[in-house]
């Protein structure tokens, strides 16, 4: 079973809300490519996985940890019995090379090498046997899962294939890994990782507030061009229609996205919403959707999560001016 869930990364979040703030630059547009094709490739990964069945065994997805004083980002962590498989997810598309511990693409070598990546990791989590945490041993396997049916490799040793799986022979993979079963010893050992998992420490870029289009946008096609009303906004170049408050949600979301080092408050809201909406729904919505930390003249707020339709959820947005209930559907 998922013992977590996957959700976008704070890096993707930050560049997809700034992709719908701002014109990217080349290098911005280049690292979100990036991001959401990996993205993309952990939600391959997990489709396949569902398809083989995982009930007896203990997945963590997308999870950072802290391991003595080492940093893991794991892609996924597959717990059964005495054993941990960490599996680094690659989306690759294209010829690839592996040879003499070198990668290529079309003859043009690059510098990341997966297969060290997952063999550092997976070295990193062998020093939970000599923590105290855990009260027997383990052993840990590795593999790259290369997800994209458009992905060609040639490797030059045995050795090499023996910790990559590419993908017509990924659901054999699962499911040979399927057939074990956790226990007591795995239960156990998936209590350590967690003990062990942190908050995704990635530092953002800094951010040029001049850069950055103030106002609410049409949830469905990014216009600004709206006309507003009481309660809803109607988009003049596709004619969707959100409620105010759904929008103005997204804008908080947005500002605490961009600005994670900024206080969140009532003035940092107005700013992003170009003040088309109104200091008194502007406090009620973050006293509904936010958590107080500091009450006053100048209130601060702290925001539970990042993702829209969690938040939605989460804090019982159900209002009688919105018509299509697919809104709260991630």
């Amino acid at each position: 079973m998922f013992l977590t869930d996957r959700k976008k990364s704070k890096e993707l979040n930050f560049y997809e809300v700034l992709e719908r703030r701002t014109a990217l630059g080349e290098g911005e547009r280049k690292t979100l490519k990036i991001l959401r094709q990996g993205f993309e490739g952990e939600q391959s990964y997990d489709r396949l996985w569902d398809e083989v069945g995982h009930d007896h065994l203990l997945i963590f997805r997308d999870i950072w940890m802290k391991v003595e004083n080492a940093t893991l980002q794991i892609d996924a962590l597959i717990v059964y019995g005495d054993r941990l498989i960490v599996n680094e997810i690659k989306n690759y598309s294209g010829m690839y090379q592996y040879a003499d511990g070198s990668w290529s693409v079309n003859s043009f070598q690059i510098s990341e090498d997966p297969v060290a990546q997952v063999s550092r990791t997976a070295g990193k989590l062998i020093r939970l046997k000599y923590g105290g945490r855990h009260g027997h041993p383990f052993e840990v396997d590795r593999k790259v899962a290369f997800v994209n049916p458009n992905f060609n490799l040639t490797v030059d040793t045995e050795e090499s294939k023996n910790h990559i799986i590419t993908r017509p022979m990924l659901k054999y993979y699962m499911r040979d890994v399927a057939r074990r079963r956790s226990g007591a010893d795995a239960s156990a050992l998936s209590d350590t990782i967690r003990n062990c998992i942190i908050e995704d420490p990635m530092a953002l870029p800094e951010v040029d507030v001049a850069r950055i289009r103030t106002g609410l946008y049409c949830g469905r096609c990014g216009s600004f061009k709206l006309t507003l009303d009481r309660y809803r906004s109607h988009c003049t170049s596709c004619g969707h229609q959100e409620t105010i408050e759904y929008q103005t949600v997204q804008s908080i979301i947005d500002f605490a996205t961009l600005f994670s080092e900024e206080t969140l408050n009532k003035k940092g809201i107005r700013w992003i919403t170009g003040a088309g909406v109104s200091d008194r729904r502007i406090e009620r919505y973050l006293n509904k959707y936010c958590t107080l930390v500091r009450k006053g003249k100048h209130s601060t707020y702290t925001i539970d999560t990042l993702n829209l339709g969690d938040l939605l959820k989460m804090k019982g947005y159900n209002s009688k001016y919105e018509k299509g209930k697919r809104i709260l559907v991630d």
